[in-house]
């Protein structure tokens, strides 16, 4: 090692690989998001959060979240959560707010029986004889208001909301509207009514997906082709995320008891920015895919060159010792597969192997030591000629004796310099196979990133995309290539007097 790292490009090769493999097993401490189901992190395609700093650029937002928390976890009224409470008609006070933690409700939900623990509780009270509420209803709104710091608007919203209801067969019906609303100005992204013909009294607007603002239930409440996101949010300023119920009670001889448990209340926005590489065509953080594939293209490399070089040795030894009919039938084996063309026969037996890293690895490994076998043959064929070999053989040893004490260390020099040139090989052959779609799907390299980008056709302006995997796989194949030079400079004698 110390001789290695006398030569700068030996030097230059190391960095090189250390930072790759640190790179790589720091991968689950860098980013805690998963490279291949960690989808809409945030915006498609979005830039990272840097972009919007450069000089002549948008402003570009980024992920906010209400709540760091969904729901009412703690016994406190929504008032000290910062929610507002109005009530009309402001003469008459029907509705009434508290919170019970140990409170529970069995429903019906999806076929089977489940108990939900009820959070914030909303009552509509009204006694038999006394006034009935306006035609149009008694309605509360409950508000929470927050700031979008943003000049851009977000790539999309994702409301979430869980109603239970019970005593709903005492009321006409209910009408909900869960709102989104700049200075004061109402934009409604749902509405819907429950009566007492209602299938089922759990309206569960999270679980549905009902508040997503690229979800046809709230665009057909905006006008056609029309972005909600960016319909809502105009710019930067004070903005209000609401619910109003409005109860329709109109049978003044009967008393009510409505009760309403709200639940799960939560706005996510998704920006139009993201981390320091920005996120793929399905939100994903690309900077997650580079770090994991580190992971896979060292992986691919080494198992696959130590496998080849392994085989190559083995062959490339008893066909150079043993000689005859052993030497004929290895050799000719070998150019059978020097001849046949390397990726079209790759291509054929990763689509028929099917598509998992092990059957890659293998088949890179398979097709990769004709080569050094031959090498390893000719210098065999020198070795066993000299006078140290004719030595040995006098002295009673064995071929295999001969072979692991003699021949054997004489081409370990020319056995490490072929492993190191080997795994830049290696690499971007597992990288062409998942460019052309031949991947394991449940691992993700360096290659399956330029596959989904030839996939999109992303405009060439996505250069935070497309350069990190193409120059991650042009360095680590450099730093082995470095590596190898090196060693050869070290481990071949001649190569020394000529320097």
């Amino acid at each position: 090692m110390k001789q290695l790292l006398k030569s700068k490009r030996a030097f230059a090769g190391v960095f090189i690989l250390t930072f790759y493999i640190a790179f790589a097993i720091a991968a689950p401490y860098l980013t805690h998001y998963d490279p291949i189901n960690g989808i809409n992190l945030s915006g498609h395609f979005d830039p990272p959060t840097w972009w919007s700093a450069l000089p002549g650029q948008p402003d570009l937002s980024r992920n906010m979240q209400l709540f760091p928390n969904t729901g009412f976890d703690s016994p406190s009224s929504l008032q000290d959560q910062g929610w507002s409470v109005t009530q009309t008609p402001s003469g008459l006070s029907y509705f009434s707010t508290g919170y019970d933690p140990n409170e529970k409700v069995v429903r019906s939900y999806n076929g089977s029986s489940v108990t939900f623990p009820v959070r914030e509780q909303i009552d509509y009270v009204r006694v038999a004889g006394s006034p009935l509420p306006p035609s149009s209803g008694a309605t509360i709104t409950i508000a929470k208001n927050f700031l979008w710091q943003y000049s851009g608007p977000p790539f999309r919203f994702i409301g979430s909301l869980r109603l239970l209801l019970t005593g709903i067969d005492n009321i006409s019906s209910m009408g909900v509207t869960v709102f989104i609303a700049k200075e004061g100005v109402p934009v409604p992204i749902y509405t819907g009514t429950l009566d007492a013909q209602s299938v089922d009294n759990l309206v569960d607007l999270g679980g549905a997906f009902a508040l997503d603002s690229q979800s046809s239930t709230v665009k057909q409440l905006f006008p056609s082709a029309a972005d909600p996101a960016r319909f809502v949010f105009f710019g930067k300023g004070t903005y209000t995320y609401g619910l109003q119920l409005t109860v329709v009670d109109q049978n003044v001889s009967q008393g009510a008891l409505v009760r309403l448990f709200i639940d799960n209340a939560n706005l996510n926005l998704y920006g139009t920015s993201w981390g320091l590489l920005g996120t793929d065509q399905l939100g994903r953080d690309i900077f997650t895919q580079l770090a994991w594939g580190a992971r896979v293209s060292l992986i691919v490399g080494l198992l696959a060159s130590v496998v080849a070089i392994a085989i190559g040795l083995t062959v490339g030894l008893l066909a150079g010792y043993l000689g005859k009919i052993v030497d004929e039938v290895l050799m000719r084996s070998t150019d059978l597969l020097l001849v046949l063309p390397g990726l079209p026969l790759l291509i054929i037996l990763a689509a028929l192997l099917g598509p998992s890293i092990w059957n890659i690895i293998a088949i890179i490994a398979v097709l990769s030591w004709p080569g050094f076998a031959r090498i390893i043959r000719s210098q065999v064929l020198t070795l066993k000629e000299r006078t140290f070999i004719e030595a040995s053989r006098a002295a009673g040893s064995g071929v295999g004796h001969i072979v692991r004490k003699h021949i054997v260390p004489n081409v370990m020099g020319l056995t490490y310099v072929n492993l190191a040139l080997t795994v830049p090989a290696a690499i971007v052959t597992e990288a062409a196979l998942a460019f052309l779609g031949l991947r394991d799907p449940s691992v993700y390299s360096w290659g399956a990133m330029l596959n989904d980008i030839q996939l999109n056709q992303t405009q060439v302006t996505d250069w935070w995309w497309i350069l990190p995997p193409g120059l991650s796989i042009a360095l680590l194949s450099l730093s082995f290539i470095l590596i190898g030079y090196a060693l050869d400079e070290i481990l071949n004698p001649r190569l020394r007097m000529r320097r």
